[in-house]
């Protein structure tokens, strides 16, 4: 904590980052270098392979051939010339020069040679006109002329070269190294715990890096412009002192970003595209508002129209200037896309649309919990939404309270039923006390035998009452499972054989051969049946015939009972289904009014269907399932 508050440890590393980096990348540029020369080649690499080497020997070539051999065999030469070619000697002499070389003409005659017998590492042929110099480079180097500091320097860098990679990682590394703690200690200042900017960094942040683009642009520039004008020793000079200034202004730039964002807060406000932003951007924001709330205050008709218009006009400043512009391929392009974006448009607005009718056709069909997802709706579209949404919230209220409603009704019925069945059950016991004791008046007789009827009867209503509260509930558990409808019609006509023949009344019953199979409980079926061919035996005409028919067209079974009222049937199959409504309007005979009441609620209660169908006096009951 102590070394990033100190201005000390801070220069000390950034000194080294200098340094470090430029010495990284200056060994990284020499290996580099090395590896193209061939420094790191499996196959061995010398330095008679050297550029420099073939230099040097083309140069003494070029000197022994011009400067020595032709002056040689110049007939009469000058003192002078003389002098100089004495010189030449002198140089090229085994113990100063480690170049030697022999001239041949053109027909590979040699015509002079300094060379001895030592061994060479480099042989070079230069041809002159008519003439070839064989050029041969001493092995080991010994003398010390112009080969002799090349091949030192050549040995020192080929025994260093892998040194040379260790060198450079250490120096990146150790550069890495400055630059972390130079960002981590960024902001930091004695005797302060919080981040403090300094003028740099208060600076607008992108007024900041233009500035450093600027300059860095420049210092392209002057590379440009100055680069072919300098030696190249000079160059890589000119070429480090621009590399340490773009280098300056990148960690300018790092070490700013680094303060900023410690600083914590909004730091791009402190931009002036922001400051220039944020006040157009609350204009735009304004007034885009204003124009969508005035275009949602059109009726839909209105905004379906100028949003059409809007399409139109779009297109035709596009036509325009594809017409302007000769069929330019770009405007062209721009239109096709703005067509495609549109299409893409109405497709979207159909998948809503259709959206909205399944959520609409799904709590139509009973399903008040069903909720149309509004996260990607907008406008018109989401406001109908939420209203269908809030149509299948008042729909479930509204049935649960009529559920309500119906418990309610239901537990009162019962309670009321039990309250009555308690007395009912006292005077039923006592009749038949009382029809025990001694024979007693014909009267008595008489009125015991009404007493018994009626309670009976009472008895039965009761019971027929609770079971019609429980099937229109809900209550009763049904155990659905295979069930025979040929066979349980033909049982049911079975069990009323004799009541038939006392009323006088014939059973025709047309079914498959064989059997048929739906998917219904079984003992909840008979106590359709048994209601419904009770109410033919106490409402049917007697000495007629009554019909049971079964129809299977492989997707429903259809049981369709048949028989002639014994009374004028002037009312509607719906008050028939209410209960306590019988079709003898007169109540001469013994029904409760419940019967077909609970026909139709049991049938329900098995996902099957239960109508009323009444002709003049032919009374008809259709009843249909799935077929299994």
């Amino acid at each position: 904590m102590k070394m990033k508050n100190s201005l000390i440890a801070k220069t000390t590393a950034f000194i080294l980052f200098i340094v470090m980096l430029i010495t990284a990348a200056a060994l990284a540029y020499c290996i580099v270098d090395m590896a193209q020369a061939g420094y790191y080649d499996i196959t061995g690499y010398s330095f008679y392979d050297t550029p420099a080497c073939y230099s040097i020997t083309e140069d003494y070539a070029n000197s022994a051939f011009y400067g020595y051999y032709m002056r040689k065999i110049k007939p009469n030469p000058s003192a002078q010339e003389l002098a100089i070619i004495k010189e030449f000697e002198a140089q090229f002499s085994p113990s100063k020069s480690n170049f030697s070389f022999t001239v041949l003409d053109e027909n590979n005659k040699e015509l002079y040679t300094n060379f001895t017998s030592e061994s060479f590492g480099m042989q070079n042929t230069f041809r002159f006109g008519d003439y070839v110099v064989n050029a041969f480079v001493r092995s080991p180097i010994t003398a010390q002329d112009n080969y002799f500091q090349p091949y030192k320097t050549f040995n020192w860098f080929y025994r260093m070269r892998y040194a040379l990679i260790a060198f450079a990682a250490f120096a990146g590394i150790a550069a890495i190294v400055m630059i972390i703690f130079l960002l981590n200690a960024s902001g930091h200042r004695k005797g302060q715990d919080e981040i403090v900017l300094n003028v740099l960094d208060k600076i607008p942040l992108d007024l900041y890096v233009f500035g450093v683009a600027v300059l860095a642009y420049g210092l392209l520039n002057i590379n440009i412009n100055v680069w072919f004008t300098l030696s190249a020793y000079q160059q890589y000079f000119f070429q480090g002192a621009l590399g340490i200034a773009a280098l300056l202004l990148a960690l300018a730039l790092l070490l700013t970003l680094s303060t900023r964002l410690k600083a914590g807060g909004r730091w791009w406000q402190n931009t002036v595209l922001y400051r220039v932003l944020v006040p157009v951007c609350r204009g735009l924001r304004t007034g885009g508002r204003a124009l969508l709330t005035l275009f949602g205050n059109l009726p839909l008709i209105w905004k379906t129209a100028v949003g059409f218009i809007v399409y139109l006009f779009i297109n035709a400043l596009w036509l325009v200037a594809c017409y302007k512009t000769y069929g330019h391929p770009i405007p062209v392009l721009i239109l096709f896309l703005y067509n495609i974006v549109m299409l893409a448009g109405v497709c979207y607005i159909a998948l809503i649309l259709q959206r909205l009718k399944k959520g609409g056709e799904v709590i139509a069909s009973g399903d008040y919990s069903h909720k149309i997802d509004t996260s990607r709706l907008y406008w018109d579209f989401k406001t109908h939404a939420v209203t269908l949404n809030n149509i299948s919230s008042g729909m479930t209220a509204a049935v649960e309270e009529r559920l309500k409603s119906e418990r309610f009704k239901t537990e009162l019925i019962t309670n009321v039923s039990h309250d009555i069945k308690t007395p009912l059950t006292s005077i039923v016991n006592y009749v038949d006390l009382l029809k025990k004791e001694p024979a007693a008046s014909e009267n008595a007789k008489e009125y015991l035998e009404v007493l018994d009827r009626q309670s009976a009867r009472l008895k039965k209503l009761i019971e027929d009452l609770v079971e019609a509260s429980k099937a229109s509930t809900g209550n009763i558990p049904v155990n659905a499972g295979k069930t025979d409808i040929v066979e349980l019609i033909n049982q049911s006509a079975g069990e009323y054989a004799e009541r038939f023949a006392q009323t006088g009344l014939e059973a025709v019953i047309k079914a498959p051969q064989g059997s048929v199979f739906i998917f219904a409980d079984g003992r909840l079926l008979w106590r359709v049946f048994d209601n419904l061919l009770n109410n033919i035996c106490k409402y049917s005409m007697p000495n007629t015939r009554i019909y049971l028919d079964i129809g299977d067209d492989e997707k429903r079974v259809t049981v369709t009972l048949k028989n002639i009222s014994r009374y004028p049937l002037n009312i509607s199959t719906d008050e028939l289904l209410e209960r306590f409504v019988r079709g003898d309007s007169a109540r001469t005979t013994e029904g409760s009014g419940l019967g077909l009441s609970i026909a139709k609620s049991l049938t329900e209660l098995q996902n099957g269907s239960f109508d009323l169908s009444v002709d003049g006096d032919l009374f008809k009951v259709i009843i249909s399932f799935n077929c299994l």
